[in-house]
Formats: C-alpha cells, sequence, structure tokens
C-alpha cells in the first residue's frame, strides 16, 4: 500500500477528521499536527510506515517532523478537499 492511501485510511480511523460523506478533513488534521495532538500522533505513531515517515529518532525518543507531515499534506495531489475539487472543475 502506498503511503498517501495509509495514512487516509490511518486519519479516518477518527470520525472527528471526517466529513459528513467521509471525507478527511484536511484543514482539521493540519490544525490538529500543528498542536501537536495527542490523538493524531498517536495514530502516526502506531503504523510503522508513518512513523518512519513522519518522525525522527533522537537520543531514543520520536520526534513528530510537523513541517514534512503538514508538507506532505498540503500537497494537491493529496486530500484535495472540496473547495480544492470545486476549484479545479472550472
Amino acid at each position: 500500500m502506498e503511503i498517501k492511501q495509509l495514512l487516509e485510511n490511518t486519519l479516518r480511523k477518527e470520525p472527528n477528521y471526517l466529513t459528513d460523506n467521509g471525507d478527511v478533513k484536511k484543514w482539521v488534521v493540519i490544525s490538529k499536527a500543528q498542536n501537536f495532538d495527542e490523538t493524531l500522533i498517536g495514530l502516526l505513531l502506531d503504523q510503522p510506515r508513518l512513523k518512519a515517515e513522519f518522525f525522527r529518532e533522537i537520543h531514543g525518543h520520536w520526534i513528530f517532523d510537523q513541517n514534512r507531515f503538514t508538507d506532505f499534506i498540503e500537497q494537491k495531489e493529496y486530500l484535495e478537499d472540496s473547495f480544492t475539487r470545486y476549484k479545479n472543475k472550472k
């Protein structure tokens, strides 16, 4: 499974990150990342591939790479929100 799909599947485990129609709320996830939300970080740490992608080990401690995660989420190809989809259809 590619990293984008794994991340999306992982984020879907938290109902607060989903819209009524089941899409991931991109900006909610970004806000949670910027605030080092324990639920988000726990979900990411539970997946070894996501842990390797978005955390760095420093002296035996796993440090969340907030910038890397946010940059990944903000990619146009990843988790397009409804506004982006609407804008691209025009």
